[in-house]
């Protein structure tokens, strides 16, 4: 009996000091999404019904419109699991607005993340400091920036034109 005490107190020593150095668990990073795959992700079931249902203000989208050749690419910084209206409304407002102004869906990219601080693939180009956040890249360069409000009566078409005003 004492020499199976012993042949389990050393197993139980070896078990407690692998798990002890097991490696640390995976950094989660952020994951890059097209329109046409984010509805088909995990947390994003809403998006196509509140894309397709939202009607802008058509006067808006014109202006947007009018601006496109200015307008290079769209990176949207999101949280699936953000139930607030930024997330849930003003992200899918915005790329219905971007639709209907005929941008093409190939000049969106839509980041998927789980806090603003989570790691992604353009962290050298944009400093993200809160969900969601819309960057609107410029012909040259030149990036403007777009933090919806957590107001479900924010137009985001009008967020949309104040940026590409520079405003």
């Amino acid at each position: 009996m004492g020499k199976t005490m012993k042949t389990l107190g050393v197993a139980l020593l070896l078990i407690v000091v692998a798990v002890g150095c097991s490696e640390s668990p995976t950094e989660y990073v952020a994951e890059e999404f097209t329109v046409s795959q984010i509805a088909r992700q995990p947390g994003y079931a809403w998006f196509l019904q509140e894309k397709d249902s939202y009607q802008p203000d058509p006067a808006l989208v014109a202006q947007i419109q009018a601006k496109l050749g200015t307008l290079d690419s769209c990176y949207l910084f999101v949280n699936p699991s953000c139930s607030c209206n930024g997330t849930q409304k003003h992200f899918p407002h915005f790329v219905r607005c971007m639709e209907l102004a005929g941008f093409s869906d190939s000049r969106i990219a839509i980041i998927s993340m789980r806090t603003a601080s989570t790691k992604h693939a353009y962290m050298a180009r944009f400093h993200v400091q809160r969900l969601p956040t819309f960057y609107l890249v410029l012909g040259g360069g030149n990036t403007r920036t777009i933090e919806p409000p957590d107001d479900p009566n924010a137009r985001i078409e009008e967020l949309i034109v104040q940026a590409l005003n520079g405003q």
